[in-house]
């Protein structure tokens, strides 16, 4: 198959608001006698995840009211830390997608978060994708697939066409199982996203030429 479409996950990806996430769920798990979340906990169990799944992760026993009582916690928390911490644009990442648009590629969005979307927008970057899979109100969330086969859907591409932009195993996995090319974003743990297609550093290198390879 041939390459059409790009599909980048955001946090991580577009934008960088990993650490606030974290200091979000470390306050909610507080309350649950999880004094020690760190950050690389949070990035090897639960990034990328719905929250109920993070949660279902991260404390198996949790009963449905608790679930509902910490994701909720979690996006009070979200917001409260999200006013105090700046948040980062890779600029790197929107030059590649408008370069991409520019080249006839579709490009679409795939995020777990609900705050994805809003933020986007308020940065002047969420009209540069031609579908947003809004991936917290899919039935699964990563590493289930789901997220990704509606962005494609969206896109009007076949699976198989696509390439997946992640940061995080479970977003890999995911990708995986869509039957989809992936690139891991691997700013820092490279060995860490080894199950990727292609693993690179500095999306600067990254061209569609190369994207194209991959589908050869």
């Amino acid at each position: 198959m041939k390459f059409k479409a790009a599909i980048f996950d955001v946090d991580g990806v577009i934008i960088d608001t990993a650490h606030i996430h974290h200091l979000a769920w470390e306050e909610v798990f507080k309350n649950y006698g999880i004094n020690k979340f760190t950050f690389r906990d949070f990035k090897l169990k639960i990034d990328g995840m719905p929250r109920e799944m993070a949660v279902k992760k991260i404390i198996p026993r949790a009963q449905k009211a608790d679930i509902e009582k910490m994701s909720s916690g979690k996006q009070k928390f979200f917001e409260y830390f999200l006013k105090k911490e700046k948040v980062k644009v890779f600029g790197c990442t929107v030059r590649l997608i408008k370069k991409l648009k520019k080249s006839g590629y579709k490009v679409g969005m795939a995020s777990s978060s609900r705050n994805a979307k809003p933020i986007l927008k308020k940065l002047g970057i969420y009209g540069l994708f031609d579908a947003d899979a809004e991936g917290a109100y899919v039935k699964k969330g990563k590493p289930f697939p789901d997220i990704f086969l509606r962005a494609a859907r969206r896109l009007r591409v076949r699976p198989g066409e696509c390439v997946v932009f992640e940061d995080a195993k479970a977003g890999l996995v995911a990708a995986k199982k869509a039957g989809m090319k992936s690139v891991g974003v691997a700013r820092k743990r490279a060995h860490e996203l080894k199950s990727a297609d292609i693993v690179i550093r500095d999306m600067n290198k990254v061209t569609a030429g190369k994207l194209k390879k991959l589908f050869r």
